[in-house]
């Protein structure tokens, strides 16, 4: 009897433990990504920017598929959607492959906190972040757009999210429990969603897809996430909005992750790296004499600071996505998505080239490149290679070489697939005034890149600003949306700034017996100019 009643004490006592450290690491875990602009700009803000510019451009029209309903409300609940697959799905997979690759479960074994309550804050942080992306999506569109709710769809619309997030956090993990790297798991989740999203009634709401692709999206479960919640939210749909169909399969799809992230996950990374024998005494001080004392020459100077930066841009799984994955998902996506087969999806792929180039261009020298040394700056790697007989210019120089032949390396996936799939005709001949605007527009967003790097001490603030007025540039500069109608201010906003200067540009230099666009390059260097202004106040050294 004493030994039940101790072990009925000991329950008692644990519980609540387990419940009080599962809420802490929640909380933790909001308040680390309160302090993480980037992932609270890719989770939560972007869905918004997307719902902002779309509804400000298209907000009005009809979606005949969607009986009479405005774009801005059929785009409301799906973006909300993906706001909250962005945490479930995205952020939880990448924070819980982060966690594993960093050894802190393999820590916490050695701890009285039993991992499992790591992951469970993980899940509770995820939830948290998912819920409050879909109210502020609805929030925003309510408020900015006239989007009408049906609030008596409400206890469908907490069903469809409960549901929608739990399945999206199970297939998270089980992508965590597949893929080894935090660095392929952030690439692959991100990829995958953004795919999904152009085939899901997510981005293009009531585009006429070819009969595969609307197959594959309703076989898939975003779409079904994405109507659910429609249909929960909407004035016209009968009954109290349940679609219990949809709800069905993303269960389905929730239960498949979570087999499978119950039998696959790993604690331990698979790919941690053994330990080195060490080397011998008698074999180091030579090495470590010619490492030391030779003087390495001008050259080989640029050739190991251009491998080196290379080396950290491959291993960047963001960097590899947004600069290289993206634009060409895009250029395969879009025409076959927007346009018939035949000469209209040709011409479509052949207007969509030029701002896809152009975007991998401005993503790579704009964002990436001086993210990657405002990093390098506040973990203080420049201040230790002030110490060192190397010039800071020779450091510089090398990841703005990387900065233009990886995008050079985009644009040639592009130009493959535009041709290979779609049969648009590239002129060979054209290729000098191509090679001219493709380094005047990279100078142009590497000098923009480096005074943002001067005005932002912080790495995410530098992160956030480039990838935050790309992206939002970008719809309205004739790079995601090409040759659209936009409000007088939009264009004339556009027509002040670089991006759309450097994507007609990168079209005049496209298109046989296009021309030189001169107008365009003086406008990218007149930015140049001032971007470098700006950049002669950067602090090499972090304070």
């Amino acid at each position: 009897m004493f030994t039940d009643v101790a072990r009925r004490g000991h329950r008692t006592r644990t519980r609540p433990r387990s419940v009080a450290a599962v809420t802490l690491l929640t909380f933790h875990g909001l308040r680390s990504f309160v302090r993480s602009p980037v992932a609270a700009f890719f989770t939560v803000g972007l869905p918004v920017v997307f719902l902002v510019l779309l509804a400000g451009l298209f907000g009005n029209e009809v979606v005949a598929s969607r009986d009479g309903v405005s774009l801005a409300q059929s785009l409301t609940p799906a973006l909300a959607v993906f706001g909250a697959a962005q945490a479930a799905f995205c952020l939880l997979a990448a924070e819980t492959a982060r966690l594993r690759e960093n050894g802190v479960f393999k820590r916490l074994r050695a701890a009285p906190v039993a991992p499992w309550t790591l992951l469970a804050g993980r899940l509770g942080t995820s939830t948290v972040i998912a819920v409050g992306a879909a109210v502020l999506v609805f929030a925003v569109g309510v408020a900015c757009y006239g989007v009408d709710v049906a609030w008596r769809g409400l206890p469908a619309a907490v069903v469809t999210l409960v549901v929608g997030v739990a399945a999206f956090a199970a297939l998270g993990l089980a992508v965590v429990s597949l893929v080894p790297g935090a660095t392929a798991v952030q690439a692959l989740t991100n990829g995958l969603l953004i795919t999904l999203a152009f085939v899901s009634d997510v981005f293009l709401v009531g585009a006429r897809m070819p009969e595969s692709f609307d197959r594959l999206g309703w076989v898939l479960p975003l779409r079904h996430f994405a109507a659910a919640m429609f249909d929960a939210t909407n004035l016209t749909a009968p009954g109290s909005g349940f679609r219990s169909g949809s709800l069905l399969v993303l269960a389905a799809w929730g239960v498949a992750g979570g087999v499978v992230a119950v039998r696959r996950f790993s604690w331990e990374s698979p790919n941690h790296p053994a330990p080195r024998p060490a080397v011998a005494a008698s074999r180091r001080p030579a090495a470590l004499h010619r490492e030391v004392t030779g003087h390495p020459s001008l050259p080989a100077t640029l050739g190991a600071q251009v491998g080196y930066a290379w080396r950290g841009l491959r291993r960047d799984g963001s960097a590899v996505f947004f600069a290289l994955i993206f634009p060409v998902i895009l250029l395969a996506l879009f025409p076959v998505l927007t346009a018939p087969p035949g000469a209209a999806r040709t011409a479509a792929a052949a207007a969509l080239l030029p701002g896809m180039a152009t975007y991998g261009l401005a993503v790579t020298v704009y964002s990436v490149i001086p993210s990657g040394i405002a990093q390098a700056r506040e973990r203080r790697a420049l201040a230790r290679l002030a110490a060192t007989p190397m010039a800071f210019w020779a450091y510089v120089t090398g990841r703005v070489v990387v900065g233009l032949a990886a995008p050079a390396a985009t644009a040639l996936a592009l130009s493959t697939v535009a041709v290979a799939g779609f049969g648009v005709r590239v002129d060979l001949t054209r290729l000098p005034t191509l090679t001219l605007v493709f380094m005047v527009a990279g100078s142009c967003f590497a000098a923009l890149g480096f005074a943002v790097l001067a005005m932002a001490r912080r790495v995410q603030t530098v992160i956030a600003v480039t990838l935050g007025s790309l992206l939002s540039l970008s719809f309205i500069s004739d790079v995601f949306v090409v040759g659209a109608a936009m409000p007088d201010v939009l264009e004339v906003t556009a027509s002040l700034l670089p991006l759309e200067h450097a994507a007609h540009a990168m079209a005049t230099a496209f298109t046989a017996g296009g021309g030189f666009p001169t107008v365009d390059v003086l406008v990218l260097l007149a930015w140049t100019a001032g971007g470098l202004l700006l950049a002669r106040r950067i602090h090499w050294v972090a304070d």
